[in-house]
C-alpha cells in the first residue's frame, strides 16, 4: 500500500489521526476520572445516608406527635369553634357594622399617629434650637423662638390627646367585636397550639422530602458549586487557635460534616456517626454551657478538626477490637502527621482541665 503523505507533510496523516483520536479519548477519560475522584468523597456518602435517616426519624416523630394530640379535646375545641362561628354568622350584620367602624377608627388612628410623630419631630428640632440660642445669647434673644416652641408644645399635647381618645375608641370597638369573634380566635389559637409540633414537623418533612432537583441536580458534579445540599459543615473559633508549626491559625472543626446529629435530639439509639452527643444539656446543646458553635469538638476530643476523612481526622480506637475493625473497614492507621490525635472516649474528660 502506498505511503499516504500529502504534499508538505512530514508524517503519515492517517497515523496522526489515530494518535490524536487516541490521545483525545485518553484525555477525556482522564478528565472524567479526575472530576469523579474529586466529587466522590466519603463524607458525601455519609451525608446522603443521614438525609435518608433524618427523613425517616422526622416521619416517626410526626407520627408520634400526631398520636400525642388529645383527640377528644381537639374534637371538643373544634365543636366549640363551630358553635362560635355559627354565632358570628347569626350576628353577621352587627359584626360587619363593628368591623366597618373599627376600620374607620384604625385609619384615623394611623393619621393621628403620623401627625403626632411629625409634630414631635418638629418640636424636638425647634426646642433644641431654642435651648442653643438661649444658652449662647440669653433669654431675650430666644424669646421669639420660645413662643414658637410653646405653641408647638401645646399643639403636640392636643394631638396626643386626640390620639389617646381614638385609641380608647378603637379598644372599645375591639372589645365589642370580640364578644362575637373573640371566642373563635381564642379557640383557633388553642387548636394551633395543640397542633404546633405536628405542623412544625410537617413543614420539616416537606423540606427533607427526596426530590430529583435537590438530591441529584444541585449535588451533581460540576454543578455542586451553586447551592448544594451536601456540603462541608464547619465551626470556626477565632479565640481558640491551633499551633501548626511556625504559625497559629483559628481552630476549625469540620466534625459535624459527618456527625450531623451530634447536637440533635432523637438520634440517641443510632450508631456513630449519626448518634446524639451524650448529655446535651451540658455539652454541645444550644442551651448548654458548651454550645457547639462556640466550643466546637476538638477542644475536648482533640484530633484534626480541619479534615473530613476518617483516617485524616486522627480518630483513636478505644479498644483493640475496635482498632482491628477500623483497620479492616477504614484502613485506619496511627496518625503520624498530627501531634494531637483524638482522645479515646473514656479519656475525653481529661480535656476539662484546659479551661476548668
Amino acid at each position: 500500500m502506498a505511503e499516504k503523505k500529502g504534499v508538505g507533510h512530514a508524517y503519515n496523516v492517517d497515523f496522526l489521526n489515530v494518535v490524536f483520536a487516541a490521545s483525545s479519548v485518553f484525555l477525556f477519560l482522564s478528565v472524567v476520572w479526575m472530576v469523579w475522584d474529586d466529587y466522590d468523597r466519603q463524607w458525601k456518602n455519609t451525608q446522603r445516608e443521614f438525609a435518608q435517616l433524618e427523613y425517616k426519624v422526622t416521619q416517626a416523630s410526626l407520627q408520634q406527635a400526631a398520636r400525642s394530640v388529645d383527640r377528644n379535646k381537639l374534637a371538643q375545641l373544634q365543636s366549640q369553634q363551630a358553635s362560635a362561628r355559627k354565632n358570628v354568622q347569626t350576628n353577621q350584620a352587627k359584626v360587619d357594622d363593628w368591623e366597618k367602624k373599627l376600620k374607620a377608627v384604625e385609619a384615623r388612628v394611623f393619621r393621628q399617629q403620623q401627625d403626632a410623630n411629625f409634630a414631635k419631630a418638629t418640636y424636638d428640632h425647634d426646642r433644641y434650637e431654642f435651648e442653643a440660642i438661649r444658652a449662647e445669647k440669653g433669654e431675650a434673644a430666644a424669646e421669639k423662638k420660645g413662643q414658637r416652641v410653646r405653641a408647638e408644645e401645646a399643639q403636640l399635647a392636643q394631638l396626643n390627646l386626640q390620639l389617646e381618645e381614638s385609641l380608647k375608641e378603637r379598644a372599645d370597638l375591639q372589645k365589642e367585636l370580640g364578644q362575637y369573634t373573640g371566642l373563635v380566635a381564642t379557640i383557633q389559637k388553642q387548636i394551633e397550639e395543640m397542633n404546633a409540633e405536628r405542623g412544625r414537623l410537617s413543614k420539616r418533612i416537606d423540606v427533607l422530602a427526596p426530590s430529583a432537583v435537590k438530591d441529584y441536580f444541585r449535588n451533581a458534579p460540576l454543578l455542586d458549586f451553586m447551592a448544594p445540599t451536601i456540603k462541608v459543615q464547619q465551626v470556626i473559633l477565632p479565640n481558640v487557635v491551633d499551633d501548626v508549626n511556625f504559625t497559629k491559625v483559628p481552630k476549625m472543626d469540620r466534625c459535624q460534616t459527618c456527625h450531623l446529629a451530634i447536637d440533635k435530639k432523637g438520634y440517641e439509639k443510632y450508631p456513630q456517626p449519626f448518634t446524639t452527643h451524650p448529655n446535651l444539656s451540658t455539652y454541645v446543646g444550644s442551651d448548654s454551657p458548651h454550645p457547639l458553635d462556640q466550643i466546637g469538638c476538638t477542644v475536648c476530643h482533640e484530633g484534626m478538626g480541619q479534615s473530613v476523612s476518617f483516617r485524616d481526622t486522627a480518630h483513636a480506637p478505644s479498644t483493640d477490637k475496635q482498632k482491628e475493625e477500623w483497620e479492616k473497614k477504614y484502613h485506619w492507621e496511627q496518625p503520624h502527621l498530627w501531634d494531637y490525635p483524638m482522645l479515646p472516649a473514656k479519656m475525653t474528660e481529661a480535656s476539662c482541665a484546659k479551661c476548668h
